[in-house]
């Protein structure tokens, strides 16, 4: 499948490319475009499948709960 860089518009295959993980935390994968280095995200029939991250609690979240907890 060929993927298409949003940046430059380079047309690439994804699996020559190199793969990376997402930050968001959903699980999904980029690759980067082997012409400009920008992130391309991959369609979800490609994506390497893989549970998605819980958020971690705020602090003001984990304060609450403390409190909850007393009463």
């Amino acid at each position: 499948m060929m993927c298409r860089c949003k940046l430059c518009g380079k047309e690439f295959d994804h699996e020559e490319a190199e793969i990376i993980d997402c930050n968001c935390g959903c699980g999904g994968d980029n690759v980067l475009c082997p012409n400009c280095g920008y992130e391309v995200r991959l369609p979800r029939e490609y994506r390497l499948q893989r549970p998605k991250l819980k958020k971690e609690d705020t602090f003001f979240t984990k304060v609450r709960r403390i409190f909850q907890m007393g009463n």
